[in-house]
């Protein structure tokens, strides 16, 4: 039934692509999900210490998305996660136009979580929340919008209770990494996700010495210190 519903939902993400005409993209999930490997970092935060705040270089607030924002998030393409998580926040400007948006998933939603991803995160424990599928609109990237929207969402997780946030990012997305970084984040884990004749196989293991030097290297500056994984 699991394999169904990846099927289902790849199935649904490639007929918008079509739709839209996006080809490029369509080939490309396709020649992914044939044959891939991808290294990912594990990053986690503890929301009972002391956050750092990041402020955008316009005034920008945080809701829940609502009907109608989708039109500004047409060149991304996990709007289709709208009809399968309840949780999707979206910052705004002073006009009150969506600049930004990303998921915060909690462990009630771990079993739509593992039908959508299949295994891409592991089951969320109670206190913990997901920070997932981030996203700037083109024409407001360069304002520092994406670590000034995250740190608010931040707050928002720990003023309703959460005590830790984790999410996962792509060792060859810099820019993200360094974000993520800029935030508070520390790395702690290392995400394998391997695709062959469309069939994926995930396995986390901690982070090497040779992937961490690179990690630092690319930082540069930002503090950073690598944490232990749970048991």
């Amino acid at each position: 039934l699991n394999e169904i519903n990846i099927t289902k939902n790849i199935f649904i993400v490639i007929k918008n692509l079509v739709k839209q005409g996006d080809y490029s993209l369509f080939w490309k999930i396709i020649k992914y999900r044939f044959h891939s490997k991808t290294v990912a970092f594990g990053f986690r935060q503890d929301l009972e210490s002391d956050q750092i705040k990041r402020r955008a270089l316009i005034p920008i607030t945080i809701r829940k998305h609502v009907k109608g924002d989708e039109v500004f998030f047409t060149n991304n393409n996990s709007t289709v996660l709208i009809e399968k998580l309840n949780t999707c926040y979206v910052a705004i400007n002073k006009e009150n136009t969506p600049c930004f948006k990303c998921w915060l998933i909690d462990s009630s939603q771990n079993s739509k979580l593992n039908e959508f991803w299949d295994g891409t995160f592991p089951s969320l424990k109670t206190g913990e929340v997901l920070l997932e599928s981030a996203f700037t609109v083109p024409k407001y990237r360069g304002f520092g919008i994406m670590p000034a929207a995250i740190s608010l969402i931040l707050e928002l997780a720990k003023e309703q209770g959460f005590n830790e946030v984790i999410t996962y990012v792509p060792e060859k997305n810099i820019n993200s990494i360094r974000t993520i970084a800029y935030v508070g984040f520390l790395p702690f884990i290392t995400r394998i996700e391997k695709w062959f004749l469309f069939r994926k196989m995930v396995t986390f293991v901690p982070i090497t010495d040779n992937l961490m030097d690179y990690y630092n290297k690319i930082t540069n500056e930002i503090p950073k210190t690598p944490l232990k994984p749970h048991n």
